[in-house]
């Protein structure tokens, strides 16, 4: 039955077509190699020596890892699992305490775009209709008649770039001071209002710095917060594989993850990886093994279950001999002396010596006569032909009804015993 269900499956099963790429659903994991994907910014800062790894785990696990947590951490959007709360605020801690923290999407998650107190940062996404149909691997298609965008100063972030090519869905970064009962915030150490929000000292400080801006719309922004620092990236096909490759855009992803020389971590646990996949389930998704391993399991359940079924009466339990061998031919001696019963003695010791005496002869115990066996005997063990003859005559007798006693008996048993030593006839002792 396994095998015919394992031969349907393998007849039936047909190859999935990979479905084709879009702006509307991409994929941007670093594992990807097609035009949405990260695959060739991930290569490029592995073969310029920026150490990047491909973090598969809950953002908390940055701040576990101690000294050996990476420098940068980059989210490319959108991401294919939500973050949770807890995964939100485990993360701005991390960058708090000195992580840079790299979020290239049109529309990020408002909890990772976090501003200090007295400032607000909001991306306004340019919503096209033809983002549906448009190839992402089309690089006409893609831009369009946007303009690349300028620097706006020179920082770290533009050393190298004159100018960097957006796709024509890029979304306009705006950065607005907030004011509270019309009065300019003084200068204030760093402090944690009651949303939670940091607060550095002063709004200069806390100022967020515009980089790059195309026509009349900002596209990075460097947000400081608290020890460490948020960069917002209003569009990822600058640095996905079907756009990276555009003017200084290579550059520009370079300098964004670039923070003191530590490792660069991309975000592929909200990208569909983990420790909370089944990883061998994952390596035979979309083939048939996974149906075949649980028909399988089907079978043999059912096997195990049909067996286990009673389809008659239940039969008693088999009661277990308590007495050993020896016990139990104590129990017969003792038995037999009590009852004075010396023929059956003499009959079980007698012809278990005929049985063995005419294996050892190579005769039929059945169809020889006495006297013959008795010559026989006789000649193999040295002995007078009479005398064997005379003894198996007497035990003869008493197995027939003839009357004895206890000395007669022992006397014809010494006798047996004394030929069987004479032939050579071992007795097996029980263990």
């Amino acid at each position: 039955m396994a095998a015919i269900l394992v031969g349907l499956n393998a007849a039936s099963y047909t190859q999935r077509q990979k479905a084709a790429e879009s702006e509307m659903f991409p994929n941007r994991s670093s594992f990807n190699s097609g035009p949405t994907g990260t695959q060739a910014f991930f290569s490029l800062l592995s073969e310029t020596g920026r150490k990047p790894v491909r973090w598969q785990e809950p953002p908390d696990a940055l701040q576990k890892k101690g000294q050996n947590s990476p420098a940068t951490f980059v989210v490319v959007g959108p991401v294919r699992r939500d973050f949770t709360d807890a995964e939100y605020s485990s993360l701005l801690s991390w960058v708090s305490n000195g992580g840079r923290l790299v979020v290239i999407d049109r529309e990020p998650p408002a909890k990772l775009v976090k501003a200090p107190a007295n400032w607000k940062v909001e991306l306004k996404p340019n919503a096209l209709s033809d983002i549906f149909s448009v190839d992402p691997s089309n690089t006409s298609e893609m831009i369009g008649e946007t303009p690349a965008a300028k620097p706006v100063q020179p920082s770290v972030f533009t050393l190298g770039v004159n100018a960097v090519q957006t796709s024509k869905f890029v979304s306009a970064i705006s950065v607005d001071p907030r004011v509270s009962g019309g009065q300019q915030k003084s200068r204030q150490p760093l402090t944690e209002n009651e949303d939670g929000e940091i607060e550095t000292e002063g709004a200069a400080a806390s100022a967020p710095v515009a980089h790059l801006k195309t026509q009349d719309k900002i596209i990075l922004v460097d947000v400081p917060y608290g020890s460490g620092r948020i960069v917002v990236m209003s569009d990822p096909y600058v640095v996905s594989n079907g756009g990276i490759s555009l003017v200084d855009n290579a550059q520009l992803g370079i300098n964004m993850v670039s923070n003191g020389g530590g490792s660069v971590a991309f975000d592929e646990y909200h990208q569909g990886f983990g420790d909370n996949k089944n990883r061998l389930l994952e390596f035979f998704a979309g083939t048939p093994v996974v149906a075949i391993f649980f028909q399988c399991v089907l079978i043999v359940g059912s096997v195990f279950f049909s067996r286990s079924r009673r389809f008659g009466r239940p039969l008693p339990a088999t009661e277990s001999d308590r007495l050993s061998k020896l016990e139990y031919v104590g129990a017969m001696a003792e038995l037999q002396q009590r009852t004075k019963a010396f023929d059956l003695a003499i009959e079980n010791i007698y012809r278990d010596f005929r049985r063995r005496a005419a294996r050892l002869l190579g005769v039929d115990n059945a169809a020889v006569s006495r006297m013959q066996f008795a010559s026989l005997i006789a000649e193999r063990a040295k002995a007078g032909r009479d005398e064997v003859d005379e003894l198996m005559f007497r035990c003869e007798e008493i197995i027939a009804g003839e009357p004895t006693n206890r000395t007669h008996v022992l006397d014809l048993v010494t006798r047996i015993r004394n030929l069987e030593q004479a032939l050579g006839l071992r007795r097996r002792t029980s263990k």
